[in-house]
């Protein structure tokens, strides 16, 4: 039986390459979310022009992650359908590129952060109790932007007991001090949406709920930035996440191996295994 699988902002960039490997390599049935019903059937179309065999598998579903009334109808939609999911990605971000989207640290934090916890808990009721993954697209700005920190916020921001209320003050705190990190409030978005992944960890124990950074991809966010690889070299993570041995809590390199939260790791260096390892000093490039 194919596994039902949501991808938030999935009608550019990653989303949309995570959504057509879904379908096409991995026999999912996908509801490709975008915030614009007509560019979401855009996408949908070019995905099954490729890919003519999941057109029972492929439904575009509206939901803007910023919007309460949007997740809730969506949400509900699903319901009425009696759709269970296997699998939500949490993949709608803003920032860096983005011309028209929110900017300012509470704006970009507003999507990046607060949209995943609205659509979670809209959503979770939704997904099998028994199996189910939530996968969250943070960055590798998150580490670097934790990298930075002092030895208290690097501490909360890797706590395993962590709670949103305490997470919710740091950031605010943050925010009133002006550090926000690099782009604007992307890298203190993204370090928080890592950090918020190991409060749902706590949250939802018979769920595997995991944070990832996909890499330096080219994509209308970064256009301009000098990434090379490609939507679908975005995947990797994605597909682990999804499909591959993972612990919940922790967070994944674009390598689908795990990743310090308070260090960067380079891809192909020896994967992460926890305070104790003695490469945790030289994940620092």
């Amino acid at each position: 039986m194919a596994k039902h699988v949501l991808v938030t902002g999935a009608s550019s960039g990653i989303g949309l390459a995570l959504c057509k490997l879904l379908v096409r390599d991995h026999g999912c049935h996908v509801y490709l979310g975008s915030r614009d019903a007509s560019k979401g059937a855009v996408c949908l179309k070019g995905i099954l022009d490729e890919v003519p065999a999941a057109a029972d598998r492929l439904e575009v579903l509206s939901i803007d992650v910023c919007d309460d009334a949007s997740v809730a109808a969506a949400a509900a939609s699903l319901k009425a359908k009696g759709v269970t999911l296997y699998g939500l990605v949490n993949n709608a971000g803003v920032g860096l590129a983005q011309p028209n989207a929110p900017s300012g640290p509470e704006g970009i934090l507003g999507t990046n952060l607060y949209g995943v916890k609205r659509v979670t808990e809209a959503m979770v009721g939704l997904i099998d109790p028994s199996e189910g993954r939530i996968v969250n697209t943070s960055s590798g700005a998150a580490s670097a932007f934790v990298k930075g920190q002092d030895a208290a916020m690097k501490a909360l921001f890797s706590k395993g007991g962590l709670t949103w209320d305490e997470l919710e003050a740091a950031i605010k705190a943050a925010v009133a001090a002006g550090n926000v990190g690099w782009g604007g409030g992307y890298g203190l978005s993204k370090a928080a949406l890592s950090a918020f992944t190991l409060v749902q960890a706590n949250m939802y124990p018979n769920l595997k709920v995991v944070s990832l950074s996909p890499g330096f991809i080219d994509t209308p966010m970064t256009a301009g930035f000098g990434a090379r690889l490609t939507p679908e070299q975005g995947c990797v993570s994605s597909l682990k996440g999804l499909f591959g041995p993972v612990t919940s809590g922790y967070y994944y390199g674009s390598d689908g191996l795990r990743s310090p939260l308070t260090m960067t790791r380079d891809p192909g260096t020896p994967e992460y295994q926890g305070e104790d390892d003695p490469q945790h000093a030289t994940y620092n490039k």
